[in-house]
């Protein structure tokens, strides 16, 4: 585990950039201009996010995360309604030791309180979870809340005269918002403004009633009440939005995940259906071995660790060599489109069967294609009979070809049985093999076989069961190489009529393959069918913006950012096919796009939505839950990592700016409700304007600066202004909104600034009355400090009531101050509570020793319940109902937080197995190749090529001495012609040689080809390509000799390389839908074998026409002569490209031109 989880760890710290050969493209400019605002500022929008809800069609799921939340609020007004009821009980028989008959009714209301609240909190998750009634027991709880606190005044006002307040009006206000399962906010808002209404009518009616200032003291209540209001509404934005978001992010998330692992299966099946998965996995291990040398040293492992577990021995296995009969004449006959969709359909059809017979597919080369049987992880259950039936399969599917094509070919087949090495030889574009010299038997089987008949030897008609058709050969007499091994050889017959009951294998008949064809210069990443699809309009926008760019996503937008380059280049693509007959297909092929497309957005969004509800289904909201089951949160709602509870503080806080504004409404609201039961109004009040002009000036300004240069100024978003003064500003707004200390520093600022602003209106209130202490009535600094440190009880309950604020509204004004700390909802839960408690100390500080006659004539809740008690445990009441929503918020948060961060880590997870995969699957095909396969989008029987005109081709031999086979054993044969592939292999990732292109390994043979250049980039040299490319590889070839010479140094041995090279016009693609094979064709490629398998050791063999080219670069050329060569009538004249002892080119004294 621990290895598994260290590999992780250093994939993570590697850049794709450093470790893969995937190039790096430059995006298009008009791809770099994005809407104004960025994502970040667009999520903290609610119109923003309700539309991505409405299109995503999320109600549903939400409202059940509603309905979580909503259970969690519920279960907190249980508790707080039990706790507020039980201490208000317990003063209530405290005053009333005496007269407990008059609050009888008081203390049963109180006490039935509790018990219910008790009773629900038992009960409500079982009813929430059970039953689905948490609506209905939400609002009958609270309509009996709202009962007491009516019921209470009223009583006493018509049963003994007393005028009381109700104790729970703000509390059922917020319980409107926040507590009750009201999700329409207009309908809480209606709830709300009717529980405020009548709130003032008991006010006016009961508690005010027979006042001289009865409508100053009821507006002032009233500004108060629609401040809590407000206050509901705040909360209930602030909380949607955060809920909202959290969401989708967390949608975001396993939408990310599902295609990251989507992608995965594409590549995982893509490589295992080229290379062996058992193969494979062994690779990912040299890969992962291959990164930790380039931490630990800094460097990549210089020589190739190749050794025995890339190597595997299989006995008992049958090998198949298969060789179209007549290609060249097929090959001279068809054009390139019809030569490659022939070839498409026949070895997409051989893959058919042997995937049926359980056979392994090799490679094909050229028009040779083999197999073996009796490979993990599926073998079949008799190797030879399976051979040998794919083998007359494959004579039938031709056969079918030659009668539908008019072609004269065959199929001509040799099956061999025995022990084979299986493996991959070099360092990049790997190609699975088999070795052995019963691989070579089976070659020379196929060689001496005769068309349409699958040719034997003796040991594997010893392994057939099932009765066949089989006729004995001299070939084991006559042929050196069977007859010094003792091999006799039989030719199995096809079967003239198969019986029709027979469906072991493959059907004879092949359905013809849809394909479209590009014949192209130059086309953004050579995909052609990608580039059509790019243009139909997509039904639906994309799901989630992953903030990874994926292999296939980086490719996709490559492709976009070419498509400009393309449409001024017009590149000559077409379709084979007529008009008219393009246009049906092109039709059936665009509806069964759009079919699929939508079928394949339902299901992986249904996929999406039930990984969503099954997370939603285990968040768990239930009070028991939250503070002691959580593993991650101990019960003080922390971390029990510090790291952790540190990273998810300094979370930056796009809310901010709103926070401020807030607060400024706060402001005024306060300084209405202190002046609106004055005589005369306070305009000059230096601590209103202190407080104010701060955060309206500076701070408001700043945190609203970079929003508002990105909406309304900025072409692009994150644009950085020229201007010197926006540019200050928008970098000040991005620090306060994402530096935590900066943030904390402005609310504990505007904090103490306000509770100095509500503080100086009690100590002015003072002021007036302090004459007896010789204390003067401008002097504000003194005052303060004699009211903290020898405040007296005074009576104020006669004319020195001039200039001061009534008791009642003095304390909602502090009750707003501790407001004022909860507003700032992302600041630490505990500085809020600590500042809140402060607070409420110190105003009770004041309450008691202030003044008896200030507060004694002010309202209270019950009989004998002293006012002051009343004042403190209305602010405490509120302090504690804050706190307890703040925690239920910062709760959900915290769940939010972790959930997201377990997200990303299964993301993050899956992304280094991603890179993983892509860099291996690049290693495998072509980049562009790569990306065409895995697009979903593709069908999965079309065709893909490219042609291009000026292409060098390059092979090249190894020749090694007579006896090495009898020297060494064929491992370590195998490890000679890996180093040697390798030191090969390790050119072709330098930089002068990245448009070099490793095609494929044949034995001993090395072949490359330069000019290949799919996608825009090949236009833009395309004037100079042949001459490049040539040169390109005359120098690739020069090296190569010289990493000859050093691996025979090292190995003590004395190979020599062979080389032809040849240039022209070619086609590249892939053939094999299922098992894709990238490879070229054309003249140029079989006049370079030619040129090859006709040179000397040490020599680089051209034709003239390439040599002409060659010379005019600047470097010399000798005759050869005249020389046959295959495909060629008559005599062709070559030449030797002259080289020094050193290996390096021999140029002449004219400069090329």
């Amino acid at each position: 585990m621990e290895t598994d989880d260290t590999d992780n760890v250093i994939l993570s710290r590697i850049s794709l950039k450093e470790i893969s050969i995937l190039s790096e493209y430059d995006e298009d400019e008009d791809t770099l201009k994005k809407s104004p605002l960025t994502n970040d500022e667009r999520k903290w929008r609610l119109s923003y996010l309700r539309n991505q809800f409405e299109a995503y069609r999320l109600h549903d799921l939400f409202k059940i995360y509603t309905k979580k939340v909503n259970h969690g609020y519920f279960s907190l007004f249980l508790i707080l309604q039990c706790l507020l009821s039980m201490v208000h009980f317990c003063f209530v028989i405290y005053s009333n030791q005496d007269t407990l008959d008059l609050v009888l009714p008081d203390l049963i209301l109180y006490s039935t309180i509790v018990i219910l609240s008790m009773l629900g909190l038992y009960t409500v998750d079982i009813v929430a979870e059970k039953y689905k009634k948490l609506n209905q027991i939400s609002l009958i709880s609270f309509g009996i809340v709202l009962f007491v606190s009516g019921f209470v005044p009223y009583y006493h006002w018509f049963y003994d005269g007393n005028r009381f307040r109700a104790a729970y009006s703000s509390h059922l206000i917020l319980a409107c918002y926040l507590f009750l399962s009201i999700d329409n906010l207009w309908m809480a808002t209606g709830v709300g403004v009717t529980v405020s209404l009548l709130h003032l009518l008991t006010l006016y009616f009961v508690t005010y009633s027979n006042d001289s200032i009865t409508w100053r003291k009821i507006t002032s209540d009233a500004i108060f009440a629609a401040f809590i209001n407000g206050l509901g509404i705040y909360y209930r934005y602030m909380n949607e939005i955060v809920i909202r978001r959290s969401f989708l992010d967390r949608r975001d998330f396993i939408m990310s995940t599902f295609q990251l692992k989507h992608e995965k299966r594409q590549v995982d099946q893509l490589m295992q259906s080229i290379i062996p998965d058992y193969v494979i996995k062994k690779v990912k291990e040299r890969y992962i071995n291959t990164t930790k040398s380039f931490i630990e040293h800094g460097t990549y492992l210089r020589e190739n660790p190749f050794s025995n577990f890339l190597l595997d021995e299989h006995e008992n296995v049958s090998i198949l060599f298969a060789d179209i009969v007549n290609y060249t004449e097929m090959t001279s006959k068809l054009k390139i489109t019809d030569l490659l969709e022939t070839l498409n359909d026949l070895f997409g059809l051989f893959d058919d069967a042997s995937l049926n017979l359980k056979v392994t597919r090799i490679k094909f080369l050229g028009d040779c294609y083999y197999c073996v049987s009796g490979l993990p992880p599926e073998k079949a259950s008799n190797p030879a009979e399976a051979c040998v039936d794919l083998g007359l399969e494959m004579i039938s599917i031709i056969a079918d070809v030659r009668k539908k094509r008019n072609l004269n070919v065959n199929m001509r087949i040799g099956v061999h049985s025995g022990r084979i090495i299986s493996g991959i030889i070099g360092f990049v574009k790997y190609q699975f093999d088999i070795w052995s010299k019963d691989v070579d038997i089976a070659n020379k089987m196929e060689s001496e076989g005769e068309p349409g008949m699958v040719h034997i030897t003796n040991i594997t008609k010893a392994l057939l069961q099932k009765p066949y058709t089989i006729e004995a050969t001299n070939k084991g007499d006559t042929v050196p190489q069977f007859k010094a091994n003792g091999y006799q050889t039989f030719l199995v017959k096809p079967i003239e009529k198969l019986d029709p009951n027979h469906t072991e294998s493959a059907p004879a008949s092949p359905t013809p393959r849809p394909s479209i064809f590009k014949k192209q210069k130059s086309y953004p990443n050579g995909l052609s069918l990608l580039a059509q699809l790019q243009r139909v309009p997509s039904l639906v926008e994309e799901e989630s913006s992953n903030k990874t760019l994926t292999f296939i996503e980086d490719a996709n937008r490559l492709r976009h950012s070419d498509d400009r380059m393309y449409r001024k280049r017009n590149a000559n693509a077409y379709y084979r096919s007529s008009e008219t007959r393009r246009s049906t297909s092109t039709l059936k092929r665009r509806t069964a796009f759009m079919n699929n497309n939508i079928k394949r957005y339902t299901e992986r969004a249904e996929k999406v939505n039930q990984k969503m509800e099954e997370t939603i289904q285990n968040i768990s909201f239930s009070k028991y839950q939250q503070y002691m089951k959580l593993k991650e949160i101990n019960c003080l709602l922390l971390f029990n990592d510090i790291k952790t509870e540190l990273k998810y503080l300094k979370i930056p806080d796009a809310l901010f700016k709103y926070y401020l504004i807030a607060a400024v409404c706060l402001i005024f609201c306060v300084y209405l409700i202190q002046n609106l039961t004055l005589k005369m109004w306070d305009l000059n009040s230096w601590a209103f304007l202190m407080t104010c002009a701060p955060i309206m000036l500076i701070f408001i300004p700043i945190s609203w600066a970079e929003y508002l240069y990105n909406k309304y100024l900025a072409s692009y978003s994150n644009e950085i202004p020229e201007n010197a003064f926006f540019r200050v500003m928008c970098r000040a707004s991005s620090i306060m909104a994402n530096c935590f200390y900066v943030r904390l520093s402005i609310f504990l600022l505007i904090y103490l600034a306000f509770l100095l602003t509500v503080f100086n209106e009690m100590i002015d209130c003072r002021t007036n009355y302090d004459a007896e202490l010789g204390i003067y009535k401008n002097s504000s600094q003194t005052s303060l400090l004699l009211f903290l440190f020898y405040s007296k009880p005074k009576d104020f309950s006669n004319s020195g009531m001039i200039h001061c604020v009534l008791p009642w509204h003095m304390t909602e004004t502090y009750a707003m101050t501790v407001i004022m700390s909860f507003l700032f909802l992302r600041i630490f839960i505990w500085i809020k509570l600590v500042l809140g408690m402060a607070t409420i100390a110190l105003y009770g500080f004041c309450v008691l020793s202030f003044s008896k006659g200030y507060y004694k004539d002010s309202e209270t809740f019950n009989h004998n319940l002293q006012p002051q008690v009343a004042h403190i445990i209305f602010t405490v009441f509120l302090t504690i109902t804050l706190h307890l929503v703040d925690r239920q918020t910062d709760y959900m948060n915290r769940l939010d937080y972790m959930l997201n961060k377990r997200f990303k880590a299964e993301q993050e997870e899956a992304n280094i197995l991603q890179k993983v995969n892509e860099t291996l699957l690049v290693n495998i095909l072509p980049k562009h190749v790569a990306v065409l396969y895995l697009d979903i989008n593709r069908e999965q029987k079309e065709l893909y090529f490219e042609e291009h005109n000026n292409v060098a081709v390059m092979f090249a031999s190894i020749i090694t001495d007579n006896e090495l086979p009898d020297i060494l054993d064929e491992r370590e044969l195998l490890r000679l012609m890996n180093a040697y592939i390798t030191e090969f292999d390790i050119l072709t990732n330098r930089q002068e040689f990245q448009s070099i292109e490793k095609i494929k390994i044949a034995k001993w043979t090395y072949m490359v080809a330069c000019g290949l250049f799919p996608g825009g980039r090949a236009n833009e040299i395309e004037r100079h390509q042949t001459s490049a490319s040539l040169e390109t590889l005359l120098n690739f070839a020069s090296e190569m000799f010289k990493k000859l010479e050093h691996v025979n140094k090292v190995h003590f041995q004395k190979s020599k390389l062979r080389i032809g090279i040849s240039h022209g016009k070619i086609a590249a693609g892939v053939v094999g839908s299922k098992k894709p094979l990238y490879d070229i064709w054309g003249d140029p490629v079989n006049m370079a074998s030619r040129m090859d398998s006709t040179g000397l050791p040490n020599h680089i063999q051209v034709m003239e026409n390439t040599a002409d080219i060659v010379q005019k670069l600047g470097y010399c050329c000798k005759e050869r002569g005249e020389i046959i060569v295959k495909g060629k009538y008559g005599l062709v004249k070559t030449f030797f490209i002259e080289i020094d002892e050193n290996s390096n080119l021999v140029r002449t004294n004219i400069d090329h031109f």
